[in-house]
């Protein structure tokens, strides 16, 4: 299962069994270009160890991932991966549950780990960050190797990793970052949005039957979704189609007909624009490549 399809409830992140976390590995073409605007409240880290993100959208900041970088999504923060280079990619992404890090370390309810600009790191820092990238290697490497132990050497690098994490790269929370009621009803009305669409996207979808279902003009939704999601309503709904089309394309025999009716497209050409906005490629030609 890849990384958009598992994590598609948002702030249900389920930990990957015996572990206390949830992680996957990225590798050859086992993960989509794209995965759509979401959030949960686990703390989110992305590491590549050799690859590229050409756009890593973390709070409406972005971000451009190679080989060695190490990014953080804190809790409740807004992110969408595109341009996810499959070929010969290798990263890893894990999730540490909310709960289970504040359990560890209750201070974090007052702070964010800063990661993302190494520019502005300490001497100290620095020989943090490499030592993360150690052992999020480490990690890699354990997970294609078949020994007894692997998962108690999974656990012992998860607990290394949060630990360098949470002692040498969080800092307080400012006025402005602390979450205000305003920010949690923005938080929960994107969530029921963007969860609807989720759900939905295989019916006929717009922006009045979404305005209507949470009792606001479509006006009021256009301007505040734009504004939160730095994309259209239709933007998204687009995008959460192509995405799924985009797997079962690649995990069905289905014609492009058949593929287009499921996920909720009008017709082929519809797709196939959706498509080239997302991939840069039509479906009907990603299907004849996969045919060759």
């Amino acid at each position: 299962m890849t990384y958009g399809k598992k994590i598609k409830q948002h702030e249900i992140v389920v930990p990957t069994d015996p572990l206390p976390v949830w992680y996957f590995i990225f590798h050859d073409h086992n993960s989509e270009k794209y995965i759509a605007p979401h959030w949960h409240r686990g703390i989110e880290l992305s590491y590549v160890e050799h690859g590229k993100i050409d756009d890593f959208l973390i709070n409406k900041q972005h971000y451009s991932s190679k080989s060695g970088t190490i990014l953080i999504v804190n809790t409740q923060e807004i992110h969408s991966i595109r341009d996810f280079e499959n070929d010969n990619s290798l990263a890893l992404s894990i999730i540490f549950p909310y709960d289970y890090v504040i359990n560890l370390y209750p201070s974090i309810a007052h702070q964010i780990i800063k990661i993302n600009d190494p520019t502005k790191f300490d001497s100290k820092q620095k020989i943090s960050y490499l030592r993360l990238q150690s052992l999020l290697g480490q990690f890699i490497k354990v997970y294609f190797l078949d020994i007894p132990t692997k998962y108690l050497e999974q656990q012992r690098l998860i607990d290394e990793i949060l630990c360098l994490l949470l002692s040498d790269f969080t800092e307080e929370k400012s006025d402005q970052q602390r979450i205000s009621g305003r920010k949690i009803y923005i938080i929960n009305r994107l969530q029921y949005i963007t969860q609807y669409v989720n759900n939905h996207y295989q019916e006929e979808l717009n922006l009045t039957v979404i305005a209507n279902q949470c009792n606001i003009s479509k006006e009021y939704l256009a301007r505040f979704f734009k504004k939160e999601m730095e994309l259209t309503v239709e933007n998204y709904i687009s995008n959460v189609r192509a995405e799924h089309a985009y797997h079962e394309l690649k995990h069905s025999k289905n014609n492009l007909t058949q593929i287009a009716i499921n996920n909720g497209f009008s017709s082929i050409r519809t797709m196939n624009r959706a498509f080239d906005k997302l991939y840069g490629e039509s479906a009907s030609k990603i299907k004849k490549k996969r045919s060759k």
